[in-house]
Parts: structure tokens; C-alpha cells; sequence
């Protein structure tokens, strides 16, 4: 919120900080190791809860504000807001993982602000399923941009909610057009937001919720083309896949970024272990690591040749190590 109060170069503090100050903090900070850490599990629960509140005011402010702006602070601001509502989808996908209703509803309040409320239905009950399978759009292939896997994802994740939501009420006698399904409740929270940011900010608050909330879901996007680029499970002669491992996501241990993103880099833990709060996470020792934390995956995720010279290398001696693991096991 400074930035949108002080305006000017200001308005790209935020940004500065998770792409430029982040990274080098790591640099300096080194990684964590390899183990389980289970510590500040309580404090991490009461960040997350506080998020919600906090980010949505700081919403409130820039939709309020934005008629008031240059095209520098609009681009600035607009960002600023995008990575706050992108951090906002990593606590709305952790609070949807848990069974209390309050988290779960302050999980579709978040995913709310970007338009993405479907995310949690397909995530849950898609995602966790077909994993490193052809059948998740959350996946992305060797040799697939992030651009190309950007409408795979969006569009396949709208898709998979829709279905698994039209399954859910299927087997209770209802149409996949029934006002239950989530997709529609979700879709109904985001609009009730729009209408307030017009209400509250006019046409230029409006078009402000919608940057931010573009921003945000293309950088959970983002990450899961990180989270996952280039590993597949083997699949059989009968049409089987073989069981999902550690193998099967990429993880970093980088320590400041991986504090401030309440451990989501242990992603493969994550899917080991679904329902562990992300700040008990640990490191799974299947797991290939990534060379570096998030923030400068993402980056170089943008630049397609500089993605794959870094990460092409990386997925091959990880390969190979799980076909000389799996020639050991044989004999």
C-alpha cells in the first residue's frame, strides 16, 4: 500500500523485492537442508489467515486510487497488486487443502480476487490425481513454452473443474447446471468483488481488479510450469500410469524465499504428503531440485532458449538416474 499511496517509481517496490531482493537474499542465505522442518507451523496458520483480510484491503486501496494515476503508477501499481494476489493464491491453495470451512471459504475469498476460483476444485480432485499424466493441464511438457502451456493450464483447468463438479453432482441426481455446482458459486464471488471495485473505483477500479487478478493466476500458472516441467509418469502397456513419487515435481530448499512462500517450494513433499501444512513440509529425496528459488525460475521461464539450456541438462541426468535406479532394482 505504500507504493499506491506514494505513487511515482515506488509503485514498483513490491515487484523489486519478490524478483530482484528475493534472489539475492537466497544467494546470501544459502539453502536449507534437506529435511523435514516442522517448526512455526502455528505462526505460519495465523500469517495465512491474516493474508486474506490484509491483501484484500490493500485491493480495496489501489481500486479506489486508480483513477488518479499516470500510466507509470497504473504499471507499477497493477504489478504490485498481480504478485500480492499471486502470493495470495499460494495461501488460498494451502487454507483449500484444509478441512475447516472458515479456511476453505477464506480460500474461494482469495481466489476470488483473481477470477481463478475454480482452481481449487481442479487442483484438489484433478491435479493431485493425474499428476505428470497427459491428462493434467497443470503439467506442462519438455519442450513446451510457458506461453503455449499458459492456455493449456487456464483453459484445462476451467475445464477439469467443470467436469469434476457436473461428476460430484451427477451422483446426486442434479444438473452440472445446478447452483451448487462450486464453479457457479465461484464465479458468482468474483463477480460480487467486480461490482464492488466499480462501485468503489468506477471503470478504472474495475479494470484494475481485472490486471490484478490476470497477473495473479498467470503467475500460479507460472509456477506450476516450474513445479513440474518435463517429468511424466511411465505409463504401461494396459494403459496404467505408474505410481506418483517424489520423482515427479521439482522442489527447491532455497531458505528466504522459501520462508516467505510458507515452503510451497518443497512442492514434492507436497504431493507425497497433501494434506501437511506447507510450513511442515520437508525435502523428499527423489525429488530433483531446481538450481534456483522461484522468482528467478519465473524469469527465466519468460525467456524460452534460456529456460531450456538451464533446465534441459537437469531433466536428462534426472532421467537417467531413475533408469539406472530402476535397472538396479531389476537385478
Amino acid at each position: 500500500m505504500w507504493g499506491i499511496e506514494t505513487g511515482g517509481l515506488a509503485t514498483f517496490a513490491l515487484p523489486v523485492f519478490a524478483f530482484v531482493l528475493v534472489p539475492l537474499a537466497d544467494m546470501v542465505a544459502g539453502r536449507s537442508p534437506r529435511l523435514p522442518n516442522r517448526d512455526g507451523v502455528q505462526l505460519a496458520d495465523w500469517i495465512m489467515r491474516a493474508y486474506v483480510p490484509l491483501a484484500l484491503l490493500a485491493l480495496a486501496v489501489g481500486v479506489n486510487a486508480a483513477d488518479r494515476w499516470n500510466t507509470l503508477e497504473w504499471f507499477g501499481n497493477g504489478l504490485s497488486l498481480g504478485v500480492t494476489a499471486g502470493v495470495g493464491i499460494v495461501v488460498a491453495h494451502e487454507l483449500g487443502h484444509r478441512r475447516a470451512a472458515g479456511l476453505r471459504m477464506l480460500s474461494r475469498l482469495m481466489l476470488g480476487t483473481t477470477a481463478y476460483g475454480h482452481f481449487r476444485v481442479e487442483h484438489n480432485r484433478g491435479h493431485h490425481v493425474w499428476v505428470a499424466t497427459p491428462y493434467d493441464p497443470a503439467t506442462a511438457r519438455r519442450n513446451q513454452t510457458y506461453y503455449a502451456f499458459w492456455w493449456q493450464a487456464v483453459s484445462g483447468t476451467l475445464r477439469g473443474a467443470w467436469a469434476q463438479e457436473a461428476a460430484r453432482l451427477m451422483k446426486r441426481q442434479l444438473p452440472g447446471w445446478h447452483w451448487r455446482n462450486e464453479v457457479w458459486q465461484n464465479v458468482a464471488i468474483t463477480l460480487l468483488l467486480a461490482l464492488a471495485a466499480r462501485l468503489l473505483g468506477g471503470w478504472s477500479g474495475l479494470g484494475l481488479f481485472a490486471l490484478q487478478a490476470v497477473i495473479g493466476f498467470s503467475l500460479l500458472e507460472a509456477v506450476d510450469y516450474i513445479e513440474h516441467y518435463g517429468l511424466m509418469r511411465h505409463r504401461f502397456a494396459d494403459g496404467r500410469f505408474e505410481r506418483m513419487t517424489a520423482a515427479h515435481s521439482w522442489s527447491a530448499n532455497h531458505t528466504v524465499s522459501n520462508w516467505l512462500l510458507f515452503e510451497l517450494q518443497r512442492h514434492a513433499d507436497h504431493h507425497v504428503r497433501p494434506l501437511v501444512p506447507f510450513s511442515a513440509l520437508g525435502d523428499q529425496a527423489e525429488s530433483p531440485m531446481l538450481p534456483a528459488s522461484y522468482p528467478t525460475m519465473i524469469l527465466l521461464a519468460l525467456c524460452p532458449p534460456l529456460w531450456y539450456r538451464v533446465m534441459h541438462p537437469r531433466l536428462d541426468r534426472h532421467y537417467e538416474h531413475l533408469a539406472t535406479e530402476r535397472g538396479m532394482q531389476a537385478v
